[in-house]
């Protein structure tokens, strides 16, 4: 009995291991073989993890980048103007502090009234020298190192010659009208005003959308406007003794006007309706509407002034920055006198 149950319960644990083995068996599966799409699938998982948790990268230093200087300087206000010292008037340029004259126009006829392009690059002045028309007053542009001269205009008794600020235009006037040309020579003059009245002195508006000019009598003056087609024009004063009229930097007019009813001296400036008519001050305060500014970025005004009651004129700069108040640029026994800087003169900002 004790026999046949020893027999029984080894044939049992033969039983149990012979099960688990079977169960061992079932429950290690054999290794998946996987297709080449699903490790492509597998290793863009790796490199872009699909989690929206930032992922921290190491950090690396990134160079300054290097400034390069601008092509045009800080300031750029060489000076044109004419002069009498060569026995004849011509065209000169030099620099903000009066050095380096240069004769730009060099010619036995009288060379006179010049006007920077705004970027300084150009001058265009009013010359009578032979042509092929066979002469005449009109109108020539240069270089800024007086080497290649053209003639622009045709008709005689062309005058005051001013740019406009976009660099495409130039005005004038002629024979009492005033006239606008494409400054590269490229169209034909147009007559703006077309009136009996004596038209003189036109000058560009700051943002090259409006002239204004002297109208009426050489003795008697009055400041008139219009759009740059002329188109609208209107009268702006109305009493007369206007001896000229230029725009202030920020879109006035300014003019020496005598005969103001006593709202301003001579020196004026007013909004381009006529109103808000002010004192602009005297000498080393119009600055503020016609500023200069030297090397040295200090703001002052450049003017062609008589101080020694004499018959030449200077070419001046004013402010308090000198001692004296007036600094004399051009020093010479001659007639220098008009002067005129391109549009970029001053601070680039």
């Amino acid at each position: 009995m004790k026999q046949k149950s020893i027999s029984q319960n080894l044939l049992l644990i033969i039983l149990m291991f012979f099960l688990a083995g079977c169960t061992m068996q079932e429950v290690t599966p054999e290794p998946a073989t996987l297709s080449t799409a699903t490790l492509a699938e597998v290793a863009e998982a790796i490199q872009e993890p699909t989690s929206t948790e930032p992922v921290l990268q190491e950090q690396t230093s990134t160079p300054e980048p290097t400034l390069t200087p601008t092509e045009a300087p800080l300031l750029d206000c060489t000076i044109a103007f004419e002069s009498d010292r060569d026995g004849n008037w011509e065209v000169y340029r030099m620099d903000p502090n009066g050095e380096n004259p240069l004769n730009l126009s060099n010619n036995p006829a009288d060379d006179f009234n010049p006007a920077w392009s705004p970027d300084g690059k150009q001058i265009v002045f009013v010359s009578n020298r032979e042509n092929d028309q066979g002469g005449g007053q009109v109108l020539y542009v240069t270089d800024f190192e007086g080497s290649a001269v053209r003639q622009l205009t045709t008709e005689g008794e062309s005058n005051f010659p001013d740019w406009s600020n976009d660099g495409t235009m130039i005005t004038y006037s002629h024979q009492g009208d005033i006239y606008v040309i494409p400054a590269d020579g490229s169209g034909e003059s147009v007559n703006l005003t077309n009136s009996p009245e004596e038209d003189s002195q036109p000058v560009w508006s700051p943002d090259s959308q409006q002239i204004a000019w002297l109208s009426g009598q050489s003795d008697d003056w009055n400041i008139f406007l219009m759009n740059a087609d002329g188109s609208d024009p209107r009268q702006v004063t109305t009493t007369g003794g206007v001896s000229s009229v230029t725009w202030t930097i920020d879109g006035r007019l300014f003019t020496n006007w005598r005969n103001s009813g006593g709202q301003c001296s001579f020196n004026c400036v007013m909004d381009p309706d006529g109103s808000n008519i002010i004192e602009a001050g005297g000498k080393g305060e119009i600055q503020q509407y016609l500023p200069f500014w030297t090397l040295d970025g200090e703001r002052v005004e450049c003017a062609s002034i008589n101080l020694d009651g004499g018959s030449a004129n200077e070419i001046y700069l004013v402010g308090e920055i000198f001692p004296d108040i007036f600094f004399n640029l051009t020093n010479h026994p001659a007639n220098d006198r008009n002067p005129d800087w391109p549009a970029t003169c001053g601070p680039r900002d």
